[in-house]
């Protein structure tokens, strides 16, 4: 803009400036800098939620954990196994320890595993042999042999695990 474009000024305010930054510069500078500044922003905020997210949101590895020889597992009865294993959660590496009961129900041709975690509040089940059912001591969940939800707050029954025989052993998917 020409100062002959300019209205007139004041003389106690001095004269215009015809370098001096227009409005329209002005704007135009401070979208180039939001635009830059929220590119920034992006470029620094994805690689930080991969670090904070971890490998939370990978699906974690299976593991097979061994239940037992074929021949030790008695065919009508249900075993119980405690295992631990290692392995790897978002952060770090842990181990991870649990119960699984096993048993068969064709004479040890094929075996059924059930995580002995009860699906109420996390408790570790017990099987009665005598009254042929699964106890939960925490809050009084019952359980069929199968897992199946007999009475108490146990929203679930318990999960049964992917199960396979090789050369003679029995392992479960945990």
């Amino acid at each position: 803009m020409a100062i002959s474009d300019l209205p007139p000024l004041d003389p106690e305010k001095g004269e215009w400036d015809e370098k001096a930054l227009s409005r329209r510069d002005f704007l135009e500078a401070a979208v180039v800098f939001g635009t830059l500044a929220g590119a920034g922003a992006v470029a620094v905020s994805v690689p930080s939620m991969r670090f904070l997210v971890g490998k939370s949101l990978e699906p974690p590895v299976a593991q097979w954990v061994e239940l037992g020889k074929v021949s030790d597992l008695s065919a009508n009865d249900v075993t119980r196994v405690n295992y631990s294993v290692r392995g790897t959660d978002a952060w770090r590496e842990v181990t991870k320890r649990g119960t699984v009961y096993v048993y068969s129900d064709d004479g040890g041709e094929s075996f059924v595993a059930l995580d002995g975690t009860c699906t109420h509040l996390g408790c570790i089940v017990q099987w009665h042999d005598d009254e042929q059912k699964y106890k939960c001591p925490c809050h009084a969940g019952f359980f069929t042999r199968e897992g199946e939800v007999i009475s108490g707050p146990p929203p679930r029954p318990l999960r049964e695990l992917p199960v396979k025989t090789e050369n003679g052993v029995v392992f479960a998917e945990i």
